[in-house]
């Protein structure tokens, strides 16, 4: 029974990467990497000083964004394209149980999304000769963060009916992530204003714990002067990571479970 569920994941596996090529996702994003970082070794030249440590910062910056950007739109629009023409209803017609699919789907997701992160990671070695040990610390960071909003697009594209509205959820959802520190901050300030501060800081302090503390993941600053002391950071993104990929994973199993084809 394991052999046969594993069989049937990694046939989703093979299929998604088959997928991938045929939308031309590693190509496009291939080459928007290559422009980007030529877009940041000409800004990083304009600067007066510190020209070789802008480049990389922009490249770091630049690459993460089109990584999550074009992972989220490549997810959504397949995920919603399979669910129309009845490719998804077509696997479910196999042996395969809805709790298999949505653990095929999320790892083939994430062989997506991990190929990706090679491509940006390769680039940047090449183009920015980064210190050693703050790019591993930045791309394995970026790979878990990659592989995090691969997940994410997945379910919502799985609950939700729209491409559109799936990507601008998902934007939404990274930009909270990206801000959840200063959200925090912003509440604990807040506690001490008037009852509309107050209340405003509840909510962001809400969001600040249910969203996952993403400006954790891939700082830049680690490609420019190292990963130096960052163990409380590295603890912070290995423990968020174990938390909320199979929390992402098990909602999804839960909504998907319900869904009628």
């Amino acid at each position: 029974m394991a052999t046969a569920s594993a069989n049937r994941i990694f046939a989703l596996i093979r299929y998604m990467l088959a997928t991938a090529v045929r939308d031309r996702l590693f190509l496009a994003l291939l080459v928007s990497l290559v422009v980007m970082a030529a877009m940041s070794i000409f800004l990083g030249g304009s600067a007066i000083t510190e020209q070789q440590q802008m480049a990389t910062a922009y490249m770091g910056a630049t690459s993460r964004a089109l990584l999550v950007a074009g992972m989220v739109l490549f997810v959504a629009f397949h995920v919603q394209r399979a669910m129309q023409d009845g490719e998804i209803a077509l696997i479910l017609s196999r042996p395969i149980s809805r709790s298999t699919f949505v653990l095929g789907y999320g790892a083939s997701m994430m062989a997506v999304a991990t190929i990706c992160t090679v491509f940006a990671g390769i680039l940047v070695a090449v183009a920015a000769h980064p210190s050693p040990g703050g790019f591993t610390q930045w791309c394995l960071s970026l790979l878990l963060e990659v592989n995090l909003m691969a997940l994410v697009a997945m379910f919502f594209g799985l609950m939700l009916r729209s491409a559109i509205v799936t990507a601008l959820g998902c934007f939404g959802f990274y930009v909270l992530g990206r801000m959840s520190g200063l959200l925090g901050g912003l509440a604990e300030h807040a506690g001490q204003g008037t009852l509309v501060d107050r209340f405003l800081g509840k909510g962001f302090e809400l969001v600040s714990i249910i969203i996952p503390r993403l400006d954790f993941f891939a700082r830049s600053e680690w490609l420019v002067y190292g990963a130096g002391d960052e163990t409380i950071t590295v603890i912070h993104m290995a423990g968020q990571s174990l938390v909320f990929i199979p929390l992402i994973l098990a909602l999804a199993i839960f909504d998907f479970s319900r869904k009628q084809f």
